[in-house]
């Protein structure tokens, strides 16, 4: 069940009617304005980390790659930073991704033991790094400061993938729980349907592509928070 081959567009991508959100340069896309199940807003935190480090606009989008402007966007959440400019981000600012997403401190991590209604999980879409639009997570374990775990359900629909493989520090833990997946690591496909489990390495280069007729559900958990 495993192969060499990197993550290819597909016909059946191409075909697709769904309909992509619209993207700027170097792999941001503009915010949604809905207001509702969006991805939180992150601006006023990238601006401080910058600030912190006493950097200009123009020195970190020299340092990570795009342009003064796009700076500018983040900061003031007219963008969604994708998983690639957020790792380029917090490594030039000597930050994480968990401080930068941040939840409100919850005095029941204080005592050891959290319960997280199922009510009350947040949903954001994550389509920065998908061909497709429609793909969102479930946030099904709140970032904490002291926090090391992750934890997430993803939702996928059909043909959706990464449009580019990442790296980052830590080990992620994947439980499909149902639909079928396309996870590649280090170059090896590997194909999971309903119960079956991965775990890698986040230093390994990875990403995933919804290979089935149907919207692919997985439980991934992370260590440290990357997403």
């Amino acid at each position: 069940m495993e192969k060499r081959a990197p993550i290819r567009e597909s016909k059946s991508l191409r075909r697709s009617a769904v309909t992509s959100p619209q993207r700027e340069p170097n792999g941001s896309e503009k915010a949604n304005a809905s207001g509702k199940n969006q991805a939180p807003r992150t601006g006023a935190r990238l601006k401080h980390a910058r600030l912190v480090k006493g950097y200009t606009l123009r020195q970190l989008a020299q340092i990570v790659d795009c342009s003064e402007s796009m700076i500018s966007k983040l900061e003031n959440d007219k963008l969604a930073p994708s998983i690639s400019m957020l790792h380029r981000l917090t490594a030039a600012l000597d930050t994480s991704i968990a401080e930068l997403f941040l939840e409100a401190e919850n005095s029941s991590f204080d005592s050891g033991v959290t319960v997280f209604r199922a009510d009350r999980r947040a949903r954001f879409q994550v389509e920065p790094e998908l061909e497709q639009a429609g793909s969102w997570f479930e946030r099904i374990l709140p970032i904490h400061r002291s926090g090391l775990l992750q934890a997430n359900i993803l939702n996928i629909p059909e043909g959706a993938s990464t449009n580019s493989f990442v790296t980052h520090e830590g080990e992620e833990f994947g439980y499909m729980i149902k639909g079928e997946l396309e996870v590649v690591v280090d170059q090896r496909s590997h194909f999971l349907r309903q119960g079956d489990v991965i775990y890698f390495s986040s230093a390994l280069p990875h990403g995933y592509r919804n290979t089935s007729e149907s919207v692919a559900q997985v439980l991934w958990i992370n260590t440290p928070p990357t997403l």
